[in-house]
């Protein structure tokens, strides 16, 4: 009888044993699927977001010369137009090379009631060198950029200089115009008559300087006024949050 019980006990322990292998298994195989499930949704999103990301600007491509006047369509070479379109459809161009605008819009530039800072989503890329009387709108300058009077846009990483009045949401570079510069977010060098930002890091030199938030740096002018000051102020007049003092000031 004794032998008889053993062979059961050992019989189900068996079966547990079994049964404990099987679901465990089964539990591992349902994780792993799981995990590989996510992942590839992960990376069927990713992949389907770099997509239409990409289709933006890049349905069509023009080699060697195109217009700017177009839409979805990236351009290798040269692209020419005479201003941007004056509706809210995005157009959603690149030019990998040179862009020339003429005339631009520069002498309406000129009548602005305000800023030129334009905070709107960038819908044309420039990568290269860009020439015009004055380019306004939502586009990212990455190189040089020269405008005769104004220019406008949402991103400066590089070189822009204008005859009269820059206005940039961020600039990451140097912003040179004879008379004013204006950014939100300015890391690199102004130089103008005027120059203004609200978050500075870097230079402003010219006959007056703002940082109407904050200063990381350095500013040289006849009037130098900042805020959140990490820096040192040369003019006839400077002005930051702890004092106001001729030649030069500082805080840190």
């Amino acid at each position: 009888m004794k032998r008889k019980g053993n062979k059961k006990i050992k019989r189900f322990g068996s079966c547990l044993t079994e049964w404990l292998w099987i679901i465990c298994t089964l539990g591992a195989i349902y994780t792993t699927v799981a995990i590989n499930m996510k992942n590839t949704t992960i990376l069927v999103i990713f992949l389907i977001s770099i997509k239409v990301f990409a289709q933006d600007f890049n349905e069509k491509t023009r080699f060697l010369f195109g217009t700017f006047h177009t839409q979805n369509t990236t351009i290798n070479g040269i692209s020419v137009g005479a201003f941007p379109q004056f509706n809210d459809e995005k157009r959603f161009v690149r030019t990998n090379g040179i862009r020339l605008e003429i005339p631009g819009l520069g002498l309406i530039g000129l009548l602005a009631n305000g800023s030129l800072i334009r905070k709107e989503e960038t819908d044309e890329i420039i990568n290269g060198l860009n020439i015009s009387g004055g380019t306004m709108g939502n586009v990212s300058f990455n190189g040089i950029t020269l405008a005769f009077l104004v220019q406008s846009g949402t991103e400066n990483n590089g070189i822009a200089i204008a005859g009269l009045w820059n206005g940039m949401d961020n600039s990451n570079g140097i912003q040179i115009s004879g008379l004013l510069n204006e950014t939100t977010y300015s890391n690199g060098i102004q130089i103008a008559l005027s120059n203004s930002t609200e978050y500075m890091s870097g230079i402003q030199i010219g006959g007056a300087n703002y940082a109407n938030e904050k200063m990381v740096g350095l500013q040289i002018g006849i009037w130098n006024e900042s805020k959140n000051t990490k820096g040192i102020q040369l003019g006839l007049w400077n002005i930051n949050e702890k004092r106001k003092l001729p030649i030069i000031n500082w805080n840190f």
